[in-house]
């Protein structure tokens, strides 16, 4: 389990490819009572009966986007929609969720990027996690690797969107085994100031 302080987080995983063990651990970390969200970012497998039994007698905000290895009829039973891409607000921090094979940031869906905190993709299995300024303005963009088969010698991850009570937030990706930290980042809360040239 995820130990940290009590504080409100959201967790976000991506690319389980039918693992029922990894989706169990993330689950988990998802029932408890500090999660506020559980962000999927694609590749799934519902088909696979744990992972749909786990999915339909869940007791958390499950948040799912469309992977290219996802078939969304598939999903019917779960009543849950399965997006290409979706938008999401949690205590004030604007997502854009996307797996990352039609649309990699909100521009490429005919969104503006700069109305976005953080932009959530998977696909890659590669953990990413960095800043990039944007009209002005910092714009996160976290890959949360993958769950279960990992890619480019990175290790089977998950990330925390963490809420902490002195009023910061971060972004942390984490090992599925043994939940070591393997990067971290603050959320900026203001724009970028002009240079002075």
């Amino acid at each position: 389990m995820i130990g940290i302080n009590n504080e409100n987080y959201i967790l976000v995983a991506g690319d389980v490819h039918s693992n029922d063990q990894a989706f169990e651990i993330l689950a988990q970390n998802a029932s408890q009572d500090t999660c506020l969200g559980f962000i999927y970012t694609g590749d799934l497998d519902i088909e696979n009966y744990f992972i749909s039994q786990s999915v339909l007698c869940r007791n958390f905000v499950f948040l799912p986007v469309q992977g290219n290895c996802d078939n969304r009829w598939s999903w019917t039973e779960t009543g849950l929609d399965l997006p290409l891409y979706r938008t999401c607000t949690f205590k004030g921090l604007r997502m854009f969720v996307t797996h990352g094979h039609m649309y990699w940031d909100p521009l490429s869906a005919g969104l503006d990027n700069s109305q976005y905190d953080i932009v959530i993709t998977g696909h890659s299995h590669v953990p990413d996690l960095h800043t990039e300024i944007i009209e002005r303005k910092r714009v996160m963009f976290l890959n949360p690797g993958s769950a279960a088969r990992p890619r480019g010698g990175s290790r089977a991850s998950y990330a925390l969107v963490r809420f902490k009570a002195d009023g910061s937030r971060s972004i942390e990706i984490r090992a599925l085994d043994g939940d070591g930290l393997l990067s971290e980042e603050a959320i900026p809360v203001n724009e970028v100031s002009e240079r002075n040239n």
